[in-house]
Order: C-alpha cells, then sequence, then structure tokens
C-alpha cells in the first residue's frame, strides 16, 4: 500500500497513541509487507508526528516513529489463533509498554507476548500471540512500545537500529521484516552538530510579617552549554514572578567563564498583570561547549500588607533558542521554587 488510509475508531488511548475520535492514519513510506506466514496480511505503520534521534557529530537527525505500532491489515482472509507479530527496536530510543496492547476498534484482545534482547545486536523484540481468530475485515493494531528519549549526558544515539515489523504464526518464525521508520520531516533539516543549555542559579529570599512569609527570587542566573555544538542562536531567556512581591527586575552584570564580560543583554518585553510580572531578555553570547554564562540580577521588592490569596512561583525559562530539533534534552531548561510562604 503507498497511499494513507484513514479510519474511523471510538476512542482508544494506549501508551500516548490516540485511535479515534478523529482519526487515525495508517502510513509509511513504501509498500505494506504481505507475509507468506500469514498469507493476505499486510503490516501497516500507524502514523504518528515522528521523533528525532540525535548522533554524536555531523550527521542529519534521524526520524523514527513515535510509537511501536502497526495495523494488520486481512481484508481478503481470516487470522487464525497463533498469529504473531514481531517489532524489534533500539532500547535506547524506545521502552515497552507494561504489556503489549492488541485491539480491533475499542475491544481489546486476547493475547500473549514475550520479549527478547539479540546479545549481538542489542536490537529488542517483543513477541505478541494473537489467542482468538479474527474474521476478515477485522484489522488489529498492536502496540508494544513508545519513544522514551534518555536525558544528557546519555541522548546521544549512535547508529540507532531500525524499528522493524513482521507477521507469522506460533509454528513459523516471523520473516520479511518491514521498516517503520517514517518519512523524514523537512523541518529536522540537515547535517547538525547537537547542542544542549543548562539553566542554574542562586536564589534569594524576601521577608515580611515578621519573617513569617517569604517569597523567593533569583538573584543570578547561570547558562551552561553541554556541546558539543556552539548554540545557533544568541542565549535568551525569561524571568517569571509574582508582581504583589517584585516591582522591578534588571540584569546588573555578567561573566562568560568567570571572566567580565558585555553579554549586550537588552529587555525583549515585559508583561505585568495582577498575577504576573515577566521580563524576557536576550543575550548576544552564542555559547560554545563548555562555556558558562554567568548574570547578576538586581531585584526590586515591595512589601505585602499581609497575607497573599496566591502567588506566582517564580521560573526562569530558556526562550527562542531557534534549531530545537538538534537541542539535545538536558532536563535543565528551566528552574523554578515552590517553596515560598506567602499565607
Amino acid at each position: 500500500m503507498t497511499d494513507s488510509n484513514v479510519t474511523r475508531r471510538h476512542v482508544l488511548v494506549l501508551g500516548g497513541l490516540t485511535l479515534g475520535v478523529g482519526a487515525v492514519t495508517f502510513a509509511g513510506p513504501g509498500p505494506a509487507w504481505a507475509s507468506t506466514a500469514a498469507a493476505g496480511a499486510e503490516l501497516v505503520p500507524v502514523a504518528a508526528s515522528p521523533v528525532a534521534v540525535l548522533a554524536k557529530v555531523g550527521t542529519e537527525p534521524a526520524a523514527f516513529p513515535r510509537q511501536l505500532a502497526v495495523q494488520v491489515q486481512h481484508s481478503g482472509t481470516d487470522l487464525p489463533a497463533g498469529t504473531q507479530v514481531a517489532i524489534s527496536y533500539d532500547p535506547r530510543v524506545y521502552a515497552p509498554l507494561p504489556s503489549a496492547v492488541a485491539t480491533v476498534g475499542t475491544r481489546r484482545l486476547h493475547t500473549t507476548s514475550t520479549i527478547a534482547t539479540d546479545p549481538e545486536t542489542l536490537v529488542t523484540t517483543c513477541t505478541i500471540t494473537l489467542a482468538e481468530a479474527l474474521p476478515a475485515g477485522n484489522d488489529p493494531v498492536v502496540v508494544v512500545g513508545t519513544a522514551s528519549p534518555v536525558l544528557y549526558p546519555r541522548d546521544l544515539v549512535a547508529g540507532p537500529a531500525d524499528a522493524t515489523a513482521a507477521v507469522g504464526h506460533k509454528d513459523t518464525k516471523p520473516g520479511g521484516r518491514r521498516s517503520l521508520r517514517p518519512s523524514r520531516p523537512h523541518a529536522f533539516g540537515g547535517v547538525a552538530t547537537p547542542w544542549g543549555l543548562e539553566v542554574s542559579g542562586v536564589w534569594n529570599r524576601y521577608e515580611w510579617a515578621d519573617g513569617k512569609r517569604w517569597y523567593y527570587y533569583p538573584t543570578r542566573i547561570t547558562l551552561s552549554s553541554v556541546g558539543p555544538g556552539t548554540t545557533p542562536v544568541a542565549a535568551s531567556f525569561s524571568v517569571a514572578l509574582d508582581p504583589q512581591v517584585v516591582s522591578d527586575v534588571e540584569i546588573v552584570g555578567a561573566r562568560l567563564n568567570d571572566m567580565r564580560h558585555d553579554a549586550g543583554v537588552r529587555l525583549l518585553s515585559d508583561t505585568r498583570t495582577a498575577s504576573l510580572f515577566e521580563t524576557r531578555w536576550v543575550t548576544r553570547v552564542k555559547l560554545k561547549a563548555g562555556d558558562r554564562l554567568d548574570l547578576e540580577l538586581e531585584v526590586r521588592t515591595r512589601r505585602p500588607t499581609g497575607d497573599l490569596l496566591t502567588v506566582k512561583h517564580p521560573t526562569v525559562n530558556l526562550i527562542d533558542m531557534g534549531n530545537h530539533v538538534s537541542q539535545r534534552l538536558t532536563g535543565r531548561t528551566t528552574m523554578s521554587r515552590s517553596d515560598s510562604t506567602w499565607a
């Protein structure tokens, strides 16, 4: 099958995969594979927005399916009990569901499943076996796992193995594997060097009501580059605070790798409401691998008259950092505190 088919289904959510309400698109590059072990059956990947997998250096971000899921289409023949679908994947990219699942519409099928890892290739295969026969036209969807990106420093995957699937019968070894790799989106771009930033900092505590109430705000923001590439655009960030406690924020100094530095920090915009005071800043510094930019803040506070009904917890976020496809998952692109006491 070379054309995309759209199938209407009831709601079914499995490991982040939603089948129904709108529509589920079954599609993939190239033809579906017709199994000789399960004559008349075709495997069609379940399309979803692909995920980018980054290698170490100088390669294009690779596109991988977000879910390890296929539909077994068999319009001209019945599927006997004992039919097996084997899906293989790289465990550096995917995590298996607690239990593999096969469904037709909203009905979960009776199945068994096993997981094995090849000791040489380290590729993992989940094999799900149907315990019941399915008449022609009842096309099961099999889901065994979902993409599970690993955080820095183990987030770069050199030579990731393709996710593949095969269909057969428990008395025969599934063969004729079909790649589940989706078409590579144009937005993934060309050859790129991964880059990443971590946000950290120093907090100060403002107190009122004889020290029984307090609020934290940042006095220093540190942006650290984990490399291996240079950030594609100058570092920029936002600072969100509670206007009941903070009246103004300024960046009054910068140090690059422990040396005084003119970082060209300027205010892009600010937002002031009754519950939010947010400032957005940009520098002119593109951080290289190992660089650390320390920014000193001057924060002016105002004393609340008493307890506060609610509070906006202080938050610092990276913003507008450009090519997110090649941005590493550091897990530290924001910092916040939720331990203020205001009532």
